[in-house]
């Protein structure tokens, strides 16, 4: 009977901490959202981002390889420009559209993995890439603006 009282309450203890942190995640996650729309509508004018996701997930540049931080941000496409900024950070990627060399779907960047579908995006000699939630249709929206861009 004890050991059976024992498993009971390790399990109780567990699904209260998972819970615990599942409620974490949202209101840190939301607050990440709250920010970046924040930061769109302060750096665009009204019907100027063409796309835009609040917590794009970054994946970093491929120059610097995997000693980087991965985080959660404000990634927007305009007529002109791919901008993205990472949530906590102080400056902000801009590509301009005309400096894109290619656009693609991808499964790794940097070394780094979540096993769901990137957008990855070559430019001056560098890449980035975001997890976002509709990648293809990213991929389509930057190609459509980006003539000289190749679809790996």
């Amino acid at each position: 009977m004890a050991a059976g009282w024992i498993v009971f309450m390790v399990i109780v203890i567990v699904a209260v901490v998972l819970a615990v942190i599942m409620i974490v995640a949202r209101v840190i996650l939301r607050a990440v959202r709250r920010t970046a729309e924040t930061a769109i509508a302060t750096n665009f004018a009204p019907g100027e981002a063409v796309r835009s996701d609040p917590v794009a997930n970054y994946f970093g540049l491929g120059s610097k390889g995997g000693r980087q931080m991965r985080g959660n941000g404000a990634l927007v496409l305009t007529d002109t420009r791919l901008w993205f900024r990472r949530a906590g950070a102080d400056g902000s990627l801009e590509i301009p559209l005309a400096s894109i060399t290619s656009v693609d779907i991808v499964s790794s960047h940097a070394g780094k993995s979540i096993g769901r579908p990137l957008i990855s995006v070559s430019f001056d000699d560098d890449s980035a890439a975001w997890y976002v939630r509709d990648a293809a249709q990213w991929r389509d929206d930057i190609l459509l603006r980006c003539p000289t861009a190749s679809d790996k």
